[in-house]
């Protein structure tokens, strides 16, 4: 059976080739190489080993994309021919071996043979063993996952682009002046140096070819000034040590839920005012509240952070079919038509009242009775507008003062009465926990603003009574308007 069998050419070092990869240069049918640019060729021609490279792909390919999809066909064809020998720098990281083993056919045989690789020669140059450093392609990091407290070692940087690419993921999370070591190698013998320059200068270099690589170092938690969602998590992890934070390992379930609806209403409050910069400083203490009691989960062996992003993940999935599925969903109120029928499908609610009772009592009173409103909404149980759902409102305000008037319990009146205002704040496409949250933010600043006044004149609050505190009030209130 014909094969093809990939051998490591390294740097272009021949010191650096096994004698396997010799002697499978020498007997081959045929030596393909990547690219003549290698330095590996003038010693080829020195030791008689005849090759043709894969050059002429790269003036007819618009970007690598196509040159690796282009030289896997070309290889396959050849193939048909009889095996031969493919050498490239360092079958790890070539992405044309990856699209030559996708491509073929599953009677062909490619075998790779171990060789001592660009990246083992950057990494020896750097003092490094492999087990401490994530090794990556420099295209490929651009879309890879790490950690920067992990050592990186990103290989073929082969153009200024590239370096730009990665240099910028990296500063999403690494300080612009941190040194680096960049690895650069000589055209013409292979032979490897190193320099140290800042990771602003990565993509500053005169040439970048594909035995250019860059090395580095972590960057601990304390040395940067950006973060992501693992390093909260880490953050977390550490308050709760045992030799932790006295104050987080105190923290229970219960003990943070007010500090969860605070930080809730505070974000709520930044979007009201088109704060951003308070936003996301808000959203990131409501972020802090979720790791929090993810951590505190993870200690009681309950649960842990990653049950919670795979449920939320699932969710969003199963509940999205429109768009990771078949299903079809033109506009808003299709999506959140089968997002309902999913949801009761999945917790096997067959009526209205079901849906109602499934409503979390964990809400607040006034947000739990809009999402019960809306259910009866749903199937025609509702007012035909707000001004009809305000007459209701008057008519519970006037069951109320009948209690006040008999001196009866006002608490199932004041109920119904809050109840009745919610449909209005509904129909009118308001939320009744921000309305209320406005108005209490309102009185205060008025107040503040009377209080002030109050003051000014001379006077102390607590001795003017509330008809001469009102004429502060309401001069308020005209300088608001």
């Amino acid at each position: 059976m014909a094969e093809i069998t990939v051998v490591t050419l390294g740097t272009g070092d021949e010191r650096y080739l096994t004698r396997e990869t010799e002697r499978v240069l020498k007997q081959a049918r045929k030596v393909i190489l990547r690219t003549e640019r290698h330095p590996i060729s003038a010693f080829l021609r020195s030791e008689g080993i005849s090759f043709v490279s894969l050059d002429q792909l790269y003036e007819k390919c618009e970007d690598f994309d196509a040159f690796n999809q282009a030289a896997a066909v070309t290889l396959l064809t050849e193939l048909k021919e009889g095996s031969f020998c493919y050498g490239v720098s360092d079958p790890a990281f070539d992405s044309s071996i990856f699209t030559l083993q996708r491509l073929k056919p599953r009677e062909a045989k490619i075998v790779v043979l171990p060789g001592v690789g660009v990246a083992d020669q950057c990494l020896a140059m750097a003092g490094r063993r492999n087990a401490d450093v994530r090794v990556f392609a420099a295209a490929e990091y651009v879309e890879a996952r790490v950690s920067p407290e992990e050592p990186l070692l990103l290989c073929e940087l082969h153009s200024r682009e590239c370096a730009s690419d990665c240099k910028l993921k990296l500063m999403t999370l690494m300080p612009e002046e941190m040194t680096i070591q960049l690895i650069t190698g000589d055209e013409k013998t292979g032979v490897l140096s190193c320099a140290e320059i800042s990771l602003l200068e990565l993509d500053r270099q005169k040439q970048y070819d594909h035995l250019t690589a860059v090395y580095v170092p972590a960057a601990p938690l304390t040395a940067r000034t950006r973060f992501d969602m693992d390093d909260l998590v880490h953050v977390m992890n550490r308050l709760r040590a045992p030799d932790g934070c006295p104050w987080d390992k105190e923290q229970t379930y219960e003990s943070l839920l007010t500090n969860l609806l605070e930080e809730s209403y505070e974000y709520i409050q930044a979007v009201r005012d088109g704060d951003v910069d308070h936003m996301y400083d808000e959203l990131g203490d409501v972020l802090l509240q979720v790791v929090f009691h993810a951590e505190i989960a993870r200690q009681h062996g309950d649960f842990d952070i990653l049950d919670v992003t795979t449920a939320i993940c699932q969710k969003m999935i199963e509940r999205h079919p429109h768009i990771f599925g078949t299903v079809q969903a033109d506009t808003s109120e299709k999506v959140l038509e089968n997002w309902e029928a999913i949801k009761r499908k999945q917790r096997g609610i067959t009526s209205t009242a079901q849906a109602m009772e499934d409503v979390s009592t964990g809400l607040s009173p006034l947000m739990r009775a809009a999402k019960v409103q809306h259910k009866a909404a749903k199937v025609g149980f509702d007012f035909a507008s707000p001004a009809d759902a305000l007459s209701k409102v008057y008519e519970e305000a006037d069951e109320v003062k009948e209690c006040l008037e008999k001196n009866w319990d006002t608490e199932e009146e004041l109920g119904d009465l809050f109840f009745a205002a919610v449909n209005v704040c509904r129909l009118c496409e308001k939320n009744g926990d921000i309305a209320l949250f406005g108005a209490i933010e309102k009185f205060i600043t008025r107040f503040k603003k009377m209080e002030k006044s109050i003051n000014e004149a001379g006077k102390c609050l607590g001795d003017l009574t509330l008809s001469e505190m009102d004429v502060y009030w309401e001069a308020g209130k005209r300088d608001a308007r």
